[in-house]
C-alpha cells in the first residue's frame, strides 16, 4: 500500500483555493493546512529510510486506518515479514520534544505545547491491532513498535527513569538499524507465506479512509466557495471560456483541460458524485451542452441516460497534462 497525501489534506487545500483570501476562516485552514502537510513530510521521510530495505524483506503499508468496535485507529506504516509486524508512529516536529511517561512536551520559538506520549499512543495501536487479528483467527505472530522522529534538527530530550522510550524513539536516520536490531530478536518464521497473504488481503480490506464533510468541519457554506475554473499556472478564477479553450484573463494561459482540476475540487468538496447542472454552477459552465462535451467520460464512472445521468468519483483523481500544477497560496 503506497503512501499517498491524505485526503483531509487535499481537502483543507481545496477549500483554501475556493475561498476568498480575506475569509473569516482562512487562518483556521492555513493552520490546519500546515499541521497536516508536516504529518505527511514526516510520513515522506519515513518511507524515504523504509524503502532502502531491501523489497523481499516486508510489505509496507502506509497511513493504514483500521476499524476496531466503533472507532478507529490509525497506523503510519506497517511492516509485515514471516518473522515479525513491525508498527512505526512518525513525529515530525521542530525544536525540543521531550518525552515523559504521561505526555509529550514541545517545545518550538516560544510555543510550549502537550501532547499525548506517542510511546503510549503506538503501545495502544499494537494492542488494538492484537485484538484486530484476535477476532479474525490470524495466528499469531509477534508485534514491535517505535516512534520515529524524522527531523534530524529535532531536539530530543527523554526523561531518565523512562527506558521504554529509551528504546523505542529513534531518529528516522537509525531505523533501518533499529529493524535489523528486531529482526535479529525474532529469528525463527512464525507465519507461512499463505498466511502472510491472508494478512496483507485482510489489511487491505479493513482499510478505511477517513471522510470528512469539509464544510461542515470548517462551518462554511458551498455558497461562499469561489466558483469556476482555476488557472493551473497563477491561480486566478476564473478563466473565461472561449471556442472550446479556457483562457486565463491574467496570465494569458490556454488550456483544454484546466477544467479538471475543478472536477476533482468538487468531489474534495461538495460530494462524490455530480450532475451536468451541479458541474456547470460549479465550474460557470456556458450551457449544458459544453459541461457534457468536458466531462470525461472514458475516466468518470456514472449511472443513468441523458438528463439523469450521474457521474461518480473515480478511485483516483482525474490527471491533466499541465506542466504548471497547482500550488496553495500560503
Amino acid at each position: 500500500m503506497e503512501l499517498a497525501p491524505p485526503n483531509f489534506l487535499l481537502q483543507v487545500e481545496a477549500l483554501e483555493r475556493r475561498l476568498a483570501e480575506n475569509h473569516r476562516k482562512m487562518p483556521e485552514i492555513k493552520s490546519k493546512i500546515r499541521i497536516l502537510r508536516s504529518g505527511y513530510n514526516g510520513e515522506k521521510t519515513l518511507k524515504y529510510y523504509l524503502d532502502q530495505i531491501p523489497v523481499h524483506k516486508y510489505h509496507i503499508f502506509y497511513g493504514l486506518r483500521l476499524p476496531i468496535g466503533n472507532t478507529y485507529f490509525q497506523i503510519d506504516a506497517l511492516l509485515l515479514s514471516q518473522k515479525l509486524i513491525i508498527i512505526i508512529d512518525a513525529k515530525n516536529h521542530s525544536g525540543m520534544l521531550r518525552f515523559e511517561k504521561k505526555q509529550m512536551i514541545h517545545e518550538y520559538a516560544d510555543n510550549r505545547d502537550i501532547y499525548e506520549n506517542p510511546v503510549a499512543q503506538v503501545n495502544r495501536h499494537e494492542i488494538l491491532l492484537r485484538h484486530s487479528f484476535e477476532y479474525d483467527k490470524v495466528p499469531q505472530i509477534p508485534i514491535a513498535n517505535l516512534v520515529t522522529v524524522c527531523k534530524p534538527s529535532t531536539e530530543i530530550i527523554i526523561n531518565q527513569e523512562y527506558q521504554e522510550a529509551e528504546q523505542k524513539v529513534i531518529r528516522a536516520y537509525d531505523l533501518l538499524r533499529k529493524v535489523d536490531e528486531l529482526e535479529e530478536a525474532h529469528t525463527g518464521k512464525k507465519l507461512n507465506n499463505k498466511t502472510v497473504n491472508q494478512i496483507i488481503n485482510l489489511l487491505l480490506s479493513r482499510h478505511t479512509p477517513q471522510k470528512i464533510d469539509i464544510l461542515n468541519y470548517f462551518q462554511v457554506s458551498e455558497d461562499e466557495l469561489i466558483s469556476g475554473v482555476q488557472c493551473p499556472r497563477c491561480l486566478n478564477i476564473p478563466m473565461d471560456y472561449i471556442r472550446s479553450k479556457w483562457i486565463c484573463p491574467k496570465c494569458l494561459l490556454f488550456s483544454k483541460e484546466a477544467f479538471i482540476n475543478g472536477i476533482n475540487d468538487y468531489f474534495l468538496l461538495i460530494k462524490p458524485s455530480f450532475t451536468n447542472h451541479e458541474l456547470r454552477k460549479f465550474l460557470n459552465m456556458p450551457s449544458s451542452r459544453t459541461t457534457a462535451s468536458n466531462i470525461p467520460k472514458r475516466t468518470l464512472p456514472y449511472t443513468g441516460i441523458k438528463r439523469g445521468r450521474i457521474y461518480h468519483q473515480p478511485t483516483i483523481p482525474i490527471l491533466t497534462n499541465h506542466v504548471f500544477p497547482p500550488n496553495n497560496k500560503h
